[in-house]
């Protein structure tokens, strides 16, 4: 498993890439795709609901500093009619959805109406069969894949900080170097197609421990009468501090902030996690642990209650 900071070569061409996504995570990585000067044709499964987050990037004007033919002018993005079209005038497609279902569902429906070559990446948090799957379709039919999750949140897809976790040939992950640099600071080539969703399910089984000792850490102080004011720089430079105590503590603390990562989505890559930890034959006391309550959070707020709620 090597990890390099991204670079992308200076006037490399441009492909066309499709991009199908624009959640939380999704619309801003799209944006800095779109920023870097790369032709963009978006589509949404849902695109009533997606119109608003594609509004900035469809909106956008030519940048009047840049020349005509400047790659970094930033009005390139087309909302495409259908799926079928985005992919047919593409020549990488981006996925970044829910789920294993949704990505597999996507890859039958698309990969068939490809041209040969066509790059596809997936972005979601999914499970190896899935990269499996991917990687035997395309091979059917004359392209290529690689599974390529990120990490980081909102705030680093919105700064262009991400990591990625890619699995896939390593001719497909250099092809896809520059794109992934516009949002993402480290790729990481975790081996073979599915090793970059095992990696993230390992992340994730990582992060379900920080978020239940947050919680609890942040009810405990609730009911202790400490402010999240006091609380946060005595432990910043302790051993629990860490880039999720930052940016969920006072969250937590106080049960409301910003929703950048729901409940719904921790539960599902909680219970990724645990079933690919059971295909292995392991026990995961944590998960079992995380995914119960979890679940409870999601039973008294919501799916779509932000993380923060795990400590009310």
């Amino acid at each position: 498993m090597t990890a390099d900071a991204v670079t992308a070569a200076p006037g490399a061409p441009r492909p066309r890439v499709g991009w199908i996504g624009l959640g939380r995570i999704g619309a801003p990585m799209a944006e800095r795709v779109a920023a870097a000067g790369w032709p963009m044709s978006l589509w949404a499964r849902r695109p009533q609901a997606a119109m608003a987050a594609a509004a900035p990037l469809l909106g956008r004007g030519p940048d009047r500093a840049c020349g005509a033919d400047s790659p970094d002018r930033a009005d390139r993005a087309t909302w495409a009619g259908s799926a079928a079209e985005l992919v047919r005038s593409s020549d990488i497609v981006c996925t970044i959805v829910t789920g294993p279902e949704d990505v597999m569902a996507l890859h039958a429906e698309l990969m068939p109406l490809a041209r040969p070559g066509t790059l596809f990446i997936d972005l979601t948090t999914a499970t190896p069969a899935t990269a499996h799957a991917a990687a035997q379709r395309a091979q059917a039919h004359g392209l290529q894949s690689l599974d390529a999750p990120v990490t980081g949140g909102v705030a680093g897809a919105v700064r262009g900080t991400l990591t990625c976790f890619v699995g896939g040939e390593a001719a497909a992950l250099e092809r896809a170097r520059p794109l992934l640099g516009a949002f993402a600071q480290r790729l990481v080539a975790c081996g073979g197609a599915g090793s970059g969703y095992r990696t993230k399910l390992i992340n994730q089984t990582m992060v379900a421990g920080v978020m239940m000792g947050l919680a609890d850490g942040a009810r405990i102080a609730r009911a202790a009468g400490l402010g999240a004011a006091e609380l946060q720089p005595a432990l910043a430079s302790g051993t629990a501090g860490s880039f999720l105590l930052e940016s969920y503590l006072p969250r937590m603390m106080g049960g409301e902030g910003p929703v950048t990562f729901t409940i719904a989505l921790l539960l599902k890559d909680l219970r990724l996690a645990r079933a690919e930890a059971q295909s292995l034959g392991l026990a995961a006391p944590l998960l079992d642990a995380a995914i119960a309550a979890a679940d409870a959070a999601l039973q008294r707020h919501g799916p779509d209650a932000g993380v923060q709620a795990l400590a009310l």
